[in-house]
């Protein structure tokens, strides 16, 4: 078992909107690149590589043994290690890590196999919570604190060492934008309870225009939740 992905799984499932806002930012790249085949690395139980399926070849990476089992179930091959699928001789034309790279401990092993996964021009995509987060910095809530650095969380990124970290693995960076995955009503929640599922909890608190006025305010700010970055393969 990875030391990083030990008992993880999909302990902390994200919004319902997620799944729906990749598939959509994947499919607006096929028409550039022409996707045809989607590693999704740490995929968890199989939620993204089912919804994907439907359009191009899905595979995964899952280390936590239950959550593997319940992806295999999916059917699509998911391997247990990176070390596995390059010795199946794996190539893919995308490899996506949504909520991955902060567990690595030591991500340049994981990066340099990923570039081999990757055809020549491939691509890789990394979704990861911001170091800069607004509840972090602007807000400085300790229980938002205490909940976020835990043990299976070595390390944050902001954009900048995002992006050179990538660039060190012998990938070009195309985007390095941010979203902000949890609302305002999630953020009222944590400054009024301390608590996570404020997005839920509260969700009828504030909507509409308030809550996406909210949300542009903190990706320009770069104080959004979580960082997108979509590198491609260095030949």
């Amino acid at each position: 078992m990875h030391e990083w992905a030990s008992g993880y799984g999909d302990t902390l499932p994200g919004p319902s909107t997620d799944i729906t806002r990749r598939i959509t930012s994947i499919k607006n790249l096929d028409m550039k690149y022409k996707i045809e085949s989607i590693l999704d690395f740490g995929c968890g139980s199989g939620g993204m590589i089912s919804a994907l399926s439907p359009w191009y070849e899905t595979l995964g990476i899952e280390p936590d043994l239950e959550a593997r089992e319940l992806a295999n179930q999916q059917g699509s091959k998911v391997y247990e290690s990176s070390e596995l699928a390059l010795y199946d001789g794996l190539q893919v034309d995308v490899v996506t890590l949504f909520h991955v790279v902060e567990h690595f401990y030591d991500p340049s092993i994981e990066l340099e196999r990923i570039h081999n996964l990757l055809r020549p021009g491939g691509l890789m995509i990394i979704e990861t919570p911001n170091s800069y987060d607004a509840l972090l910095t602007e807000y400085e809530n300790l229980e938002f604190q205490n909940f976020t650095y835990w043990s299976h969380h070595p390390m944050l990124h902001s954009h900048k060492s995002l992006q050179a970290m990538v660039e060190r693995s012998n990938f070009t960076v195309i985007e390095n934008l941010g979203t902000q995955r949890y609302n305002l009503n999630n953020h009222l929640y944590w400054l009024a309870k301390g608590l996570p599922g404020g997005h839920e909890v509260w969700s009828g608190k504030l909507s509409g225009d308030a809550i996406e006025s909210y949300a542009r305010s903190l990706v320009a700010n770069k104080t959004c939740d979580t960082l997108w970055l979509l590198a491609q393969k260095n030949h």
